[in-house]
């Protein structure tokens, strides 16, 4: 809060002052535990912060309630094809594609590549460069917040929905493809970003 008071009233971004912020402070705290030698419960960097993570999930519901009294109900007034079209293509070929070149050589599946590219960056992301865009008060501001609006919202449907399915679908694959391969890369991945 005190970053984003800071960087706003110094005509910086407070978005991303936040982030710096937050950032900085999961970089120290790693830091701090890991000097101090100490490997008790109490000091593990994700005990720490279960409770920033719990209200960053707090945060992120409360943005989309907002998102949808706010945003979506004006927008889906003056919607077109153009922009549902638009909007089917970003949450299709202009992620996945960046996300699957991105990935490109790290010896990841074609499964899980799909399974990245498709959960990768979601709504919310949208709604944060929206609003820096906005902050910045580019033309064609009206049209950028039918297609955000309408991204995030067929975000929210689409991926909330096809979640547990596709979800299942993906741990069956892996769960199939380690009993064959031991060594795949993606196991060797979930063991690296254990918490230590």
């Amino acid at each position: 809060m005190i970053t984003y008071a800071l960087c706003v009233t110094t005509e910086g971004s407070g978005f991303i002052g936040a982030w710096t912020a937050g950032l900085a402070f999961g970089i120290h705290l790693r830091r701090t535990s890991a000097d101090q030698g100490i490997h008790t419960q109490d000091s593990d960097p994700a005990q720490n912060t279960r409770f920033t993570e719990r209200l960053g999930l707090l945060l992120a519901s409360l943005s989309f309630l907002v998102f949808g009294a706010v945003i979506l109900g004006p927008t889906l007034q003056h919607l077109t094809w153009r922009t549902v079209v638009y909007a089917l293509l970003s949450l299709t070929i202009l992620r996945m594609l960046p996300v699957a070149l991105a990935l490109a050589g790290t010896g990841l599946r074609t499964a899980s590549v799909a399974y990245i590219g498709w959960f990768g960056p979601r709504g919310l992301a949208s709604l944060v460069f929206g609003l820096l865009a906005l902050e910045e008060h580019l033309p064609g501001e009206t049209l950028l917040s039918e297609v955000i609006g309408v991204t995030v919202g067929l975000s929210i449907l689409l991926h909330g929905a096809s979640a547990p399915f596709l979800g299942n679908r993906y741990g069956e694959w892996f769960t199939r493809t380690l009993r064959v391969e031991p060594n795949l890369r993606e196991n060797a991945l979930a063991h690296e970003d254990a918490p230590r």
